[in-house]
């Protein structure tokens, strides 16, 4: 009597995982399978047990170098059938006699049967026995080569090229196979009303947005066994932990001694990373006439996550990768100030976004932010012993969504820059929100007088008009060199964005960092938009070389230090000069601008 199909394969499998050894894994190549062959996926349906259930092989879709062949099974359990390939289910072993042929990794929507597709195995292997760079700077990320995306990120007119783009980049999209199962990205803590922005977000990266939890801790008292990962095991690889916790759901395909393949497809492609990998619980999977998807809750941090390749994620168990941590401070008036604390992976692409979610997540958390509020913000910034902060202030009909922009922008530009990979040892971000919509508009400035002798005085007017307040006149006076030359000069008017951008549009070597270093000490330089500034300005030569400022130049300096064999950003050209500056604060926005003409005359009274 011949024993049955489900014993064997069953028997195969669950030897696979206790002896964890390459040797002992026999595989089956794609040329080797024959559409009607019988096939068994293990996986985890609910908490931490794994099951198994059967399939029928269709065929196999070859493919080249790039995209590697795909095989096509058809589930033939009840239970799948019922709930079709589900979302989670991304690095589920299959097995055909007893044999192991790959990963579970593809999906369609709205199929009629429960088609999947299967990773072939040979092209996993192949991630796993990648080399692996040694990290020195202890961060978590992409290690290997992270270049810009189309469009230079921009920020308050600060730039990394001359080229155009955008003043923030989008969120790009993943670099993932058309047909790769989605990954369920646990969310725990995250605010309801949240959600759906939350869902947009992640979307493009191949992430859906999943209903999550916390591990819970066993007592102290009960001893807590090793965890330890097996085939069609649940496994997380956390993102965002803290406060909010953010992991995305698979399985485990294959375990040999401390190495690990997982998902069956890329995360991001990123290439070499280090990423925390964590055990994982499954809640229940979630039926859906769209895609199916797997409920489940990160667990013990057990590894890391080293290769994010193509055809699989590959990973070693042992040592856990160090995140970014950064808090967040929602202060409010005649309330105690509430703290949240979370960690990050550091990913040029995905920072922005995990630190954009928590910010507005605490900020739901500590009452949300109305319309009619001044929501004020600083950002702290550590690397190497240095601290940069980058702060303003926002007010209208949606500052929070101004918030936003303002504080992940200059993460987005330091982490785009085209140097080096950046790297912070901490963030810090305090946000304080005030009742009241603080914002002014500049209605009308003059001059006291037209005229003023070198050396001497300008005492400028101007008319500010709160919100829904009443006008009020506030004196500006500036110095006139004892240098400047007979002659008509201009005076600028308005608030601190407007400020940098008349300033990045005349000076423009000011605002096109040559270095990290650079752009560090020049993002700490920015206006901030609760004053009043004016500018005065005179046409004069200027140029910026290798970070450094030369204002004022006579034709011949400007000559040599700008000859027109040197171009692009280390050398960059100014044709005003910014002769005097002076800030006079207001309470909350200041909106407008305004120019004005000034006589600078020796008989000047």
């Amino acid at each position: 009597m011949k024993t049955p199909f489900v014993v064997l394969a069953l028997a195969a499998a669950l030897g696979t995982a206790a002896t964890c050894s390459a040797a002992s894994v026999p595989t089956l190549a794609p040329d080797a399978l024959r559409a009607g062959q019988r096939a068994l996926v293990r996986t985890v349906f609910v908490g931490d047990s794994i099951e198994t259930f059967e399939a029928e092989i269709v065929g196999v879709v070859p493919g080249g170098g790039a995209e590697g062949d795909l095989i096509l099974a058809r589930a033939t359990t009840p239970r799948v059938e019922h709930v079709g390939v589900a979302q989670g289910m991304s690095g589920s072993p299959v097995f055909v006699d007893g044999r192991l042929i790959g990963a579970l990794s593809s999906g369609w929507s709205f199929t009629k049967d429960a088609i999947f597709g299967i990773t072939p195995i040979a092209e996993m292997l192949r991630v796993l026995d990648l080399p692996e760079t040694p990290r020195v700077d202890g961060a978590a990320g992409p290690t290997g080569v992270d270049p810009l995306p189309a469009g230079s990120p921009r920020y308050r007119g600060l730039s990394w090229t001359d080229a155009p783009g955008p003043e923030a980049l989008p969120t790009p999209a993943a670099v993932r196979p058309a047909h790769a199962l989605p990954l369920p990205l646990a969310a725990g803590g995250l605010q309801p009303a949240l959600l759906p922005a939350a869902e947009a977000l992640f979307a493009p990266m191949g992430l859906q947005v999943t209903p999550g939890g916390r591990a819970r801790r066993a007592p102290a008292s009960r001893p807590v066994p090793a965890p330890r990962l097996e085939p069609g095991a649940a496994v997380a690889v956390d993102v965002l932990r803290g406060d909010v916790n953010l992991a995305a759901i698979g399985t485990v395909t294959y375990v040999d001694g401390d190495r690990v393949l997982i998902f069956g497809h890329p995360f991001f492609q990123s290439g070499e990373v280090r990423l925390p990998l964590s055990t994982a619980h499954i809640t229940t999977i979630l039926p859906s006439l769209s895609t199916s998807f797997k409920i489940g809750v990160p667990g013990t941090p057990i590894g890391t996550v080293t290769q994010d390749r193509r055809a699989a994620v590959a990973g070693r168990l042992g040592a856990v990768p160090s995140l970014l941590p950064f808090g967040i401070t929602v202060r409010r008036s005649g309330e105690p100030p509430q703290r949240f604390r979370f960690e990050a992976v550091e990913d040029r692409s995905l920072l922005p976004q995990l630190v954009s979610t928590a910010a507005v997540n605490s900020l739901l958390e500590s009452g949300g932010a109305g319309a009619q509020q001044t929501v004020r913000w600083s950002l702290r910034a550590h690397r190497g012993g240095e601290v940069l902060t980058v702060g303003d202030v926002a007010a209208g009909e949606s500052p929070l969504n101004d918030l936003l922009g303002a504080f992940v922008s200059p993460l987005r530009f330091l982490y785009g820059n085209p140097f080096e990979r950046f790297h912070l040892d901490s963030l810090s971000l305090d946000i304080a929100i005030v009742t009241g919509r603080e914002q002014s508009t500049l209605r009308s400035a003059s001059l006291a007088r037209p005229s003023v002798r070198p050396g001497g005085t300008v005492r400028v007017q101007c008319d500010i008009e709160p919100w829904r307040g009443p006008r009020e006149t506030r004196t500006i006076d500036l110095r006139v060199p004892e240098e400047l030359g007979e002659g008509r000069y201009v005076l600028w008017l308005g608030g601190g964005s407007e400020a940098d951008r008349i300033t990045a549009s005349r000076l423009p070597g000011r605002f096109r960092p040559v270095s990290v270093r650079d752009a560090w000490h020049r993002l700490g330089t920015l206006r901030s938009s609760d004053a009043l500034y004016s500018l005065l300005w005179s046409r004069a030569p200027e140029v910026t070389s290798d970070g450094l400022d030369y204002p004022e130049l006579p034709n011949s300096a400007f000559a040599l230090m700008s000859p027109p064999q040197l171009a692009g950003t280390a050398v960059q050209r100014g044709r005003w000069a910014l002769i005097d500056e002076r800030r006079l604060p207001v309470d909350g926005v200041l909106r407008g601008e305004l120019l004005l003409e000034i006589h600078v005359d020796p008989e000047a009274p």
